[in-house]
């Protein structure tokens, strides 16, 4: 039997630092917490704060200011060339003297724009996704790929870091291969939003020099990490971002185009065998989800691990172990990136913050919330695990509390701009693109209530039109298994597909549509159309219309005839209209000749005008849209600015009507989740297989802990001890439960917690561990005497466990009673005595009655 004391909760009060850290404010904004302590919304507008921060960050593209001809090789909004920036207070944005580092997240850059604009335009209606993304594919494809003659020849110039600003780019730079098969995934996602064919042939292109260049001895990775191994004077190896490269490839191959002979599918197949060969039994390895992403050497492991795990999510059916591999890989970081003292990682409001990595960014925690809350989510959603669900909620929640209404971005867990004060990416293009994905996979508790938005889709949505009670849209492609989510205001009365009427069902094994009520009469609806690209969703919506005979004009208005718009062209002219309600969007035509207006509701102007430009002719679209409003009256005035961007024809603003709403509801964003059944880890533990006990119960790896190891350490090589210890383990019919463990004279660990009462039980035993750690000064043998603190409070003082177990090689567990957790988690504090470092085994924390 194991030998085991039984604590009542409450024994004696704690050290503060051993309690939940506490702030008045994250990033930007003051503290909200719901009923149970845990991270909540700052906003308090209907729409919801991820609504909130994704208008900001469209806001912002849409006054950035332009850099012409005179000074770059086409017109274009400056963030298309340069990461460089400065935003004042109030919100003017500036464009610093600059260099060409500042150009080289090129590759990250141009993927945020095509993929956040993209899923942003199903999702709003907005056309502004057709003004951005051809801006940013067009310089890649035109200034931004090597010469014909080049041993990697015509592919993209991912990591610019030569060459002229606003020019050309220099091929002869540190072009890493992960980032040019993002820029490929994305450039094949313009295509299937813009329908422009030379995206198309420039992603195949790429594809098949990927192929060339597949190296398939098994004994090496099947790509190096770099175009040019021989500029870059530091380590070549390609690791875990092989995933990146390989996701390329599906997609093209998804596309119909497997290479000449099929050797894309060749190419694609080596990768992944790599995949699962080499990288995922080695998850615990620093740089095996190191060397991503970056323009450095960085063999530690940084965030950018979720772009990895996005992958196998994506492609479930290639590895079988995809839930265990996602949330292992996923969840290592929290101790891998909080190993600096100076970091700040750790658990705020129930929610997690870490910065990027062991050595980069500080006390930017914001960013890597962005990068990691979506992969949870969606791990969430896909594995049906609260935990990983939870944790993703309430990482984005925090994330999302970075931004200013005026666009400032304080990225600084204490209010300071890091990163983002300098990298315009980090500050809009990049959240943009992780909100939207944010949203995708938990549009019941974070999109906006009382609204009508497409949430997500297995194909890209290329042409889609928001009416009261209508949602008409069009998918580029439909294959087998195409599912589309919408969050609508209303429960639907009809849904076809290409015209036929698709039928209600209780699942999505087959066409159809599945609607489920959320409350507040809001209705999450999940389509399948297999073969059908054109999809009509109608329903009573409590959204109102009014077409532009409804507005007052002043000036020189002309009605378009056949098109449906009112047009003006002079400085001057305004139209308004009064509504209430708390929602409200202008519809209109953007083309060529399209022009800038201004906007303003109850006097008050916003920070971006709305551009009625476009390279295409598009009528009925979202020109300007605001949700989140104060219920009541209000007063939306377009005035003409008289004048258009760099690259329009003309100058006019067209207006067909508004839409808005006063339609009342209200959501918990979510309060109140997270695990509420038994959760058992164990510390060291690598194997990628959960340990099944003597009792059936399934126990994972410990990864949820702070260990502060030091800047740029590695938690796994110092913490943690991953060989089984002794085959013999006494006290235990389950030894493997105390063979592994975690060491360090200070730790704690951060258990996700639904609301309820729990039984928490440590394990320890007291194995020869580290013998030049664990002898004093005269050579003898330490033995570990420790304190642990649950929640705050005491729970063992100065335990020597050897004596508590009866001898080393023995088990020994300590279980606390009837501990609620506190701000959503259970923290589990360790600190060594007497010389030793405190240690721990294994958890177990189990529900237990009212």
């Amino acid at each position: 039997m194991v030998a085991a004391v039984v604590l009542a909760a409450g024994l004696a009060a704690g050290a503060a630092s051993q309690d939940f850290p506490a702030l008045g404010a994250y990033y930007a904004h003051a503290v909200r917490e719901d009923a149970f302590g845990v991270i909540a919304p700052w906003h308090e507008g209907l729409n919801g704060q991820l609504d909130a921060r994704a208008r900001i960050a469209v806001q912002v593209y849409k006054r950035y200011p332009w850099v012409g001809r005179d000074r770059a090789v086409m017109a274009a909004p400056d963030f298309i060339y340069n990461s460089h920036w400065r935003i004042a207070a109030d919100g003017t944005i500036s464009i610093p003297p600059t260099n060409d580092w500042m150009c080289g997240d090129l590759g990250q850059r141009a993927w945020s724009i095509v993929k956040g604009l993209t899923a942003y335009y199903a999702y709003s209606g907005d056309p502004i996704a057709f003004v951005y993304i051809p801006l940013a594919v067009d310089y890649v494809l035109e200034h931004a790929q090597t010469g014909a003659d080049h041993p990697w020849p015509r592919f993209p110039v991912s990591t610019p870091t030569n060459g002229k600003a606003y020019g050309a780019c220099d091929p002869n730079c540190r072009n890493q291969l992960d980032l040019c098969a993002l820029l490929g995934r994305e450039v094949l996602r313009a295509h299937k939003l813009t329908g422009d064919v030379r995206y198309l042939d420039a992603a195949r292109r790429w594809g098949d020099v990927f192929a060339a260049h597949c190296r398939f001895d098994t004994e090496y990775p099947p790509w190096d990490r770099y175009v040019d191994p021989s500029v870059v004077g530091w380590s070549d190896l390609l690791t875990g971002s092989t995933a990146l490269i390989v996701e390329f490839l599906d997609e093209l191959i998804d596309a119909g185009y497997g290479g000449a002979g099929g050797r894309i599918t060749r190419a694609r197949d080596a990768g992944r065998a790599h995949l699962a060969r080499e990288m995922l039994p080695q998850w615990t390895r620093n740089d095996i989800w190191g060397r991503n992403y970056w323009d450095w050497d960085n063999p530690v492991m940084c965030g950018i691990v979720s772009m990895c795990g996005d992958y196998f999510l994506a492609r479930r059916d290639a590895f079988p172990g995809w839930e265990r591999d996602c949330r292992n890989m996923l969840s290592l970081i929290f101790c891998r990136n909080g190993v600096d003292p100076n970091s700040r990682g750790d658990m705020y409001s129930g929610a997690w913050a870490f910065p990027e990595s062991s050595t980069c960014c500080g006390t930017s925690l914001s960013y890597n919330q962005y990068t990691a809350a979506p992969t949870f989510l969606r791990l969430g959603a896909l594995a049906n695990d609260p935990l990983a669900a939870e944790i993703g909620r309430r990482m984005i929640l925090m994330a999302t509390y970075d931004s200013e209404e005026t666009g400032v971005v304080k990225d600084g867990l204490l209010g300071e701009a890091v990163a983002t004060g300098e990298w315009s990416n980090l500050a809009h293009p990049w959240p943009l693109c992780q909100i939207m994905e944010a949203l995708a996979w938990a549009p019941e508790a974070l999109g906006p209530c009382r609204e009508n938005h497409i949430m997500r889709s297995t194909s890209v949505v290329s042409s889609v039109r928001y009416a009261r009670g209508k949602i008409a849209y069009t998918t580029h492609d439909a294959p087998r298994g195409t599912l589309d989510v919408l969050r609508l205001a209303f429960v639907p009365r009809s849904v076809t597909a290409d015209g036929a009427p698709l039928a209600a069902r209780s699942d999505t094994a087959a066409n159809g549509f599945v609607a489920e009520g959320i409350g507040e009469g809001d209705c999450l609806l999940t389509i399948r159309h297999d073969g059908a690209r054109a999809i009509v969703v109608e329903g009573d919506d409590p959204q109102e219309e009014a077409s532009f005979e409804a507005l007052k004009f002043a000036g020189a208005w002309r009605t378009l005839d056949g098109l449906g718009v009112r047009a003006a062209a002079e400085a001057g002219c305004t139209a308004s209209f009064a509504f209430e309600g708390t929602q409200v969007r202008i519809i209109g035509r953007v083309d060529p000749e399209g022009g800038l207006a201004d906007v303003s509701i109850d006097g008050v102007k916003d920070l971006a005008p709305i551009d009625f430009w476009n390279p295409a002719a598009r009528d009925a679209q979202v020109v300007f849209s605001r949700s989140g409003l104060r219920a009541g009256r209000h007063e939306l005035v377009l005035a003409v600015a008289g004048k258009g961007n760099p690259l329009s024809k003309g100058r006019s603003a067209y207006i067909g009507g508004v839409q808005w709403s006063a339609a009342e509801g209200r959501s918990d964003w979510g309060a109140g989740g997270g695990p509420r059944g038994a959760q058992r880890m164990i510390f060291g533990y690598t194997k990628r297989k959960d340990y099944v006990d003597a009792a059936g119960h399934r126990w994972r790896p410990a990864t949820e802990f702070v260990v502060r190891t030091g800047y740029g350490t590695d938690a796994v090589a110092r913490a943690w001890w991953t060989l089984p210890r002794s085959m013999y383990i006494g006290n235990t019919r389950d030894p493997e439960l105390y063979r592994y463990g975690v060491h360090a004279p200070e730790w704690w660990v951060n258990v996700t917690a639904g609301p309820g009462v729990y039984r928490v039980t440590l394990k320890f035993a007291e194995t020869p561990l580290h013998e030049f750690l664990e002898r004093d000064a005269k050579g003898r043998r330490i033995t570990h005497t420790q304190s642990v603190w649950v929640n705050g409070v005491a729970a063992l003082a100065d335990r020597n466990i050897a004596e508590a177990a009866g001898g080393i090689f023995k088990a020994f567990d300590a279980t606390v009673r009837r501990v609620r957790p506190e701000h959503g988690a259970i923290r589990i504090a360790l600190r060594g005595a007497n010389g030793a470092e405190a240690i721990m085994q294994a958890l177990e924390i189990a529900p237990e009655e009212e």
